[in-house]
């Protein structure tokens, strides 16, 4: 048996034992695992399993987007930098050609100026105007083939910019709702606490999870739940403002970074999202068959002075805490009583 069969053996019984489905991005995941390829990832994996945490089908797909898409973001940038020195090395060699093509024909004409004079002849003068048009239509075809060249080069760099930028993009986006994921939320969190932080403006953080939906997923299965994952995600897309941030913070959390806000608006616009959530029903697609409604949580936190992102995330995910121990359903903002107790589903 080969070193990579012996890996995909492993990698199936762990996505078995583990009730991870065989579905591509997951067995990738888990190959990946078995063979070593990424320190980072078997970390993550082995201190869970330390943890006696779950390791589910929800929780490989965040794995996924962590560690996998990223390294293919990191091949894509490292694939399109070997590329672009091609280019400019290509480029930087006609040029060169072209400047001595340039200095010929200096030092043709000024060899030609030198061997006319008062005494020469037509057949003189003929001679160097030929030998001056030579000169000069070999630099014409020079100049020509270098602005083909650098107009091919243009093209080229415009292919490689949108293949990054596409790379870019699926690299900070979930692939399954479409927000942004954790690592574009963790990024684009510290810039606005940053932004807001210098520029002396509000920023709120709203974090909101969907009610008892291990319990709606265990019921109707996973397909119904990334139903769900998306119409959630839908929702608060359409309640954000334009520049609100919205993204899967994880499983079935969700959070939106409101810079310029206060704290009221911001607690208005997670309860207007909440109500849009809750007035969707819900219906099966295969039989048509009604599942009822979606109901969500929220929490929501301001950000004070001296605030990290790690400081702003803690006081949104009590808030969050207190709304489900308040009944679910329903937006907790920092002008309640949010101390933290055990989290609820």
């Amino acid at each position: 048996m080969g070193v990579a069969t012996e890996w995909s053996m492993k990698a199936l019984g762990l996505m078995a034992r583990h009730g991870v489905p065989p579905l591509p991005q997951n067995y990738d995941l888990w190959f990946r695992y078995a063979s070593g390829q990424s320190a980072d990832l078997n970390e993550e994996i082995d201190n869970r399993l330390k943890e006696g945490r779950k390791i589910d089908d929800q929780l490989s797909a965040d794995l996924h987007q962590r560690f996998v898409t990223h390294a293919a973001l990191a091949e894509a940038t490292i694939d399109a930098g070997d590329r672009l020195n091609v280019e400019v090395d290509n480029i930087l060699k006609l040029v060169e050609a072209a400047a001595g093509d340039s200095t010929a024909l200096g030092t043709s004409v000024s060899k030609a100026s030198a061997e006319l004079s008062n005494q020469s002849t037509p057949t003189d003068v003929r001679r160097v105007v030929e030998a001056i048009v030579t000169a000069t239509r070999q630099m014409e075809s020079r100049s020509r083939e270098l602005e083909e060249r650098l107009q091919e080069t243009k093209g080229e760099l415009n292919t490689l910019q949108t293949n990054l930028t596409k790379a870019r993009n699926e690299a900070r986006t979930d692939g399954l709702t479409g927000c942004a994921n954790r690592k574009a939320f963790d990024e684009t969190l510290a810039q606005e606490i940053a932004r807001a932080t210098s520029g002396g403006s509000a920023l709120c953080l709203v974090i909101g999870d969907i009610d008892h939906f291990k319990q709606f997923n265990d019921t109707w299965g996973h397909r119904t739940g990334d139903q769900v994952l998306r119409l959630v995600s839908s929702c608060l897309k359409n309640g954000g403002r334009e520049g609100d941030t919205v993204a899967r913070y994880g499983g079935e959390e969700f959070a939106i970074i409101l810079p310029a806000i206060t704290t009221d608006n911001a607690e208005r616009l997670a309860d207007e999202i909440r109500e849009t959530v809750q007035a969707r029903e819900l219906v099966k697609r295969s039989t048509g068959e009604s599942l009822g409604r979606v109901t969500m949580s929220f929490g929501v936190a301001t950000l004070r002075h001296g605030d990290s992102s790690a400081t702003l995330i803690e006081r949104a995910d009590a808030c969050l805490y207190a709304a489900k121990r308040g009944g679910r359903n329903r937006v907790v903002s920092e002008t309640q009583d949010v101390a933290p107790k055990a989290k609820a589903s």
